[in-house]
């Protein structure tokens, strides 16, 4: 017998541990994919305001000289030619240059913070938004960005400080109230949050945002009965919102009801096909079902929509391994190695993976390192499997 067949012979014997044989990952990924089915719309609606907010505007000024206002007009238009290419870092390094020409230009300021929230930056965002509204304190949407880039930094007592102090100057501000709830969320302050949806909901009452904010803190604490109507009220006044129908879906899943669950997230991927979470969880459905072509192309764009999505990674890991896929397995399994280092049933995996590829030695190092693991948590049936194989492909 050839190492191929003896690799499908331990496969065969052994599928359920062996395709699905990750220990500490399992319940991580599942809560990570929860969390951010629970939680992802609030990054959202924290940011809402900032869609309307002007980049840069040259403000007229009195106290230029001429010489002045010529650099700083070459400078702005230069810089949103970068901005225009999709240059950012370099229009940045332009208007940094402006700001030294025109100091006390709070939009300049507000406009490197937007292209810093564009690229990610957000603890940079942050501070250069503090100095826009250093120079223009009443400037709403300069909060609405203060306030998300805390957000998105994870700073989230900040954050909702931030949109306090917007409230303070727009009591009736919606989205500054949904962001101070999912602010609040984050920091499992339930009440205060639910209190802020629901002024959320009485100062604007056709707001689906709203009414799926509190859904979602219902969600948070896993009570899905009473989710479900503030949900469906959502999906009533906006039946476009993707992530409702992904909510829904995530209900009704942990209720048993999966046909319904189905039809709620193919809308949610009809509506928003980069729903990295949708696809998922319609992978999980498409394999229970035994559509393993369907359930493989709802992991592989769960992937590519987000590489870091590590329940996408696994159940894709699983199917490709199942079908021979080695080299793409590999990289799958690689990927959750970086992030459960110390997890031996992912290295176990990828042992599987490396062998069936042909690289027999680094397999065998895989294995053992699997084996190692298997001991230190005092896993028996994982030392078990691991030294038999181990017997094996070292005696083949």
């Amino acid at each position: 017998m050839n190492k191929f067949a003896l690799f499908w012979v331990i496969v065969g014997s052994a599928s359920a541990s062996v395709l699905v044989g990750t220990e500490a990952m399992g319940a991580t990924v599942e809560a990570d994919a929860a969390n951010t089915t629970i939680l992802a719309s609030a990054e959202v609606l924290t940011g809402s305001a900032l869609q309307g907010q002007v980049l840069i505007a040259q403000d007229p000024r009195t106290d230029l000289t001429d010489e002045q206002a010529e650099r700083l007009s070459n400078l702005l238009g230069d810089a949103q030619k970068k901005v225009d290419s999709g240059d950012y870092s370099g229009a940045i390094a332009l208007y940094q240059q402006a700001t030294q020409v025109d100091r006390e230009n709070a939009r300049i300021y507000s406009g490197i913070a937007y292209l810093e929230v564009k690229q990610g930056n957000f603890k940079a965002a942050a501070e250069y938004y503090r100095l826009a509204l250093d120079r223009d304190s009443r400037n709403l949407p300069f909060y609405y960005g203060l306030a998300h880039s805390l957000f998105m930094d994870e700073r989230y007592e900040q954050a909702a400080d931030a949109y306090r102090d917007l409230l303070n100057i727009d009591p009736r501000a919606a989205d500054a109230l949904i962001g101070l709830g999912g602010s609040l969320l984050r920091l499992e302050e339930y009440d205060a949050a639910r209190e802020a949806y629901e002024r959320a909901v009485s100062v604007a009452p056709s707001n689906a945002q709203a009414y799926e904010a509190i859904g979602l803190l219902y969600l948070a604490q896993d009570d899905y009965d009473a989710a479900l109507r503030p949900l469906e009220r959502a999906l009533a006044l906006d039946p476009n919102r993707s992530s409702v129908h992904a909510n829904l879906a995530n209900i009704w899943l942990k209720q048993g009801d999966q046909a319904r669950a189905f039809g709620a997230l193919q809308q949610a991927v009809r509506l928003n096909t980069r729903d990295a979470d949708a696809h998922l969880a319609l992978g999980k459905i498409f394999r229970d079902r035994g559509e393993m072509n369907e359930a493989l192309n709802q992991f592989e764009q769960a992937v590519e929509y987000n590489p870091d999505l590590l329940g996408a990674q696994a159940a894709m890991g699983e199917l490709l391994l199942a079908r021979g896929q080695y080299l793409r397995a590999v990289l799958a399994y690689r990927r959750l190695i970086n992030a459960f280092p110390n997890d031996p049933g992912v290295r176990y995996n990828l042992g599987l993976a490396l062998w069936g590829q042909g690289n027999g030695n680094a397999a065998i190092d895989t294995l053992k390192q699997a084996l190692q693991l298997y001991k230190k948590t005092d896993n028996a049936p994982g030392v078990e499997r691991a030294t038999a194989l181990l017997d094996i492909w070292q005696n083949n």
